[in-house]
């Protein structure tokens, strides 16, 4: 995928998100299922995740080679990233999956233009890459390993729409 179409997904997975979290009713915001995460914990933990993503994203190239190294394969398409990270999911314990911290529904608002920023952030610092970086630069990912930049912004589409449909299924 290339990056016009990658900002646009990664654009796109952040607008549906938020769009939903704005429209979900009030009272669910601080409650979930019995033992599962609330709504609040849902956006605490997107929001940490793309925050360290634009942090990454941030770190000059050569700092980012020199602690990473350099790919020995080539970019894995979406479809595969997904499929990885899902079967990576199955094998973990949940005590294991970092919890987002829980919010009172009066920060909700202040969050959702939080989270948004981040998403607006992840796009510009993409305009800083080539299509080539994106394959020639490596970042770790806690559950998947290290994982190009390209890899990367795939799983971070797809990460907002696990949650979002998770949200959707469950609250």
């Amino acid at each position: 995928m290339k990056i016009p179409q990658l900002k646009q997904n990664l654009a796109t997975s952040f607008q549906e998100t938020i769009e939903w979290l704005q429209a979900q009713e009030a009272e669910k915001f601080e409650q979930g299922p019995k033992g599962k995460w609330n709504t609040s914990q849902h956006l605490d933990h997107l929001m940490d995740a793309t925050k360290t993503i634009n942090m990454a994203l941030r770190v000059p190239k050569f700092m980012i080679r020199f602690q990473f190294g350099k790919p020995n394969r080539a970019s894995r398409d979406y479809d595969t990233i997904v499929a990885r990270y899902r079967e990576k999911l199955k094998n973990i314990p949940p005590s294991v999956v970092p919890r987002g911290k829980k919010h009172p529904l009066h920060k909700k608002s202040a969050l959702l233009t939080k989270f948004e920023e981040q998403g607006k952030k992840v796009n510009i610092a993409i305009n800083k890459w080539t299509e080539a970086d994106l394959d020639n630069y490596l970042l770790p990912h806690p559950l998947l390993g290290k994982m190009t930049i390209r890899e990367l912004l795939l799983w971070m589409t797809y990460h907002n729409y696990h949650h979002l449909n998770n949200l959707k299924a469950n609250y």
